[in-house]
């Protein structure tokens, strides 16, 4: 397992904001096909709790001051928590809730994250348990949109709907929001007008491996204009 990182932007300072750290395994099958054969084996927070320590530890690489995500499920964040009382205060930390974890299982997320130090974030908020009431009841710092919904939002009204009452959500309770799957200028364009305040996606920049973000940062920014402090 290794682990490639991929841009986040700040939509109102047209800056770069962090990263968000993605599993890549050596066999070539998706992170997804490996998280979800550990689920079903009763070893998935095993398999959680030593991605967080290798993202921990590929950190280095990641200048002071930017976020750093990381994808978890609700079970996975509390036992990180016990295990880890401070993280490296020189980046700010974000735990993004798996829309997979259940309800009953997410109940001390974000009073866990809020031990740790950490922000949390509803992951692919539309899809699976990570609805509105989940944005409600557990008042994350970030909300981050599912790609398929944002793609959907001026073709289907079901998406446009759906999309609109997130993001209600997310600015009732004063959270920041996120999307993710900006693919073209036109994405981005949308995602400006909904007033997402960050996104990511592939315009941007696809996840990059370590040795590859000097040279990809200074790209971003001759291509779209982005700063990139630290880079």
């Amino acid at each position: 397992m290794k682990f490639v990182f991929q841009p986040l932007i700040d939509l109102q300072r047209h800056a770069l904001a962090g990263f968000e750290a993605l599993a890549r395994f050596r066999d070539g099958r998706t992170a997804q096909a490996h998280f979800d054969e550990a689920r079903l084996a009763g070893s998935l927070v095993d398999l959680e709790l030593r991605a967080l320590e290798r993202i921990i530890d590929a950190s280095q690489v990641i200048p002071d001051g930017l976020l750093l995500t990381m994808n978890a499920s609700g079970p996975a964040i509390d036992a990180f928590a016990q295990q880890h009382p401070q993280l490296d205060p020189r980046l700010s930390w974000g735990l993004e809730l798996h829309e997979l974890s259940s309800p009953e299982l997410c109940g001390r997320a974000r009073i866990s994250a809020d031990e740790l130090g950490c922000l949390l974030l509803v992951d692919d908020a539309g899809i699976g348990y990570a609805t509105r009431e989940r944005i409600t009841m557990l008042k994350p710092h970030i909300v981050k949109l599912d790609r398929s919904l944002f793609i959907r939002y001026q073709s289907s009204a079901a998406a446009h709907e759906h999309v609109d009452i997130l993001l209600a959500a997310a600015r009732g309770i004063g959270a920041k929001t996120l999307v993710e799957g900006v693919e073209t200028a036109h994405h981005l364009a949308l995602a400006r007008d909904l007033g997402f305040d960050y996104a990511q996606g592939f315009y941007f920049s696809p996840g990059l491996d370590t040795q590859q973000l000097p040279e990809a940062m200074a790209g971003l920014r001759q291509r779209l204009g982005i700063d990139t402090p630290g880079f």
